[in-house]
């Protein structure tokens, strides 16, 4: 392969870039990441540290957050970054936020 090539470009360096990016890397793929800041901005550093798998419909859609979930403790682990595997303390501060959390608790609890 010559020094000019590769088999895929990725604009932007943030967390769907970067998953990206390693997921093709993973995959024997040589992959250039493009971005146009000198530091972290934009939602990636927003959501900085966030990988929860809750939200999602049972099933399809939360067997595959819990999937990415692993992977990426599997590169915090690899890259020897810290993280912390506690949960969240989600805060309700008027009736409708607690009534859906209220709703969320069940719907967890009924699909297991």
């Amino acid at each position: 392969m010559a020094a000019d090539t590769v088999d895929a470009a990725i604009v932007g360096a943030g967390i769907l870039g970067l998953a990206h990016a390693y997921a093709l890397a993973r995959r024997g793929r040589s992959v250039v990441v493009f971005e146009r800041s000198s530091q972290a901005a934009g939602a990636s550093v927003r959501n900085f540290g966030m990988i929860w798998p809750i939200g999602q419909p049972a099933g399809r859609m939360h067997d595959m957050a819990l999937g990415s979930r692993a992977a990426w403790v599997e590169l915090l682990t690899a890259a020897r970054l810290p993280y912390f595997p506690t949960g969240s303390l989600h805060l309700a501060y008027r009736a409708d936020e607690a009534a859906v959390a209220r709703e969320f608790c069940l719907v967890i609890r009924a699909s297991g």
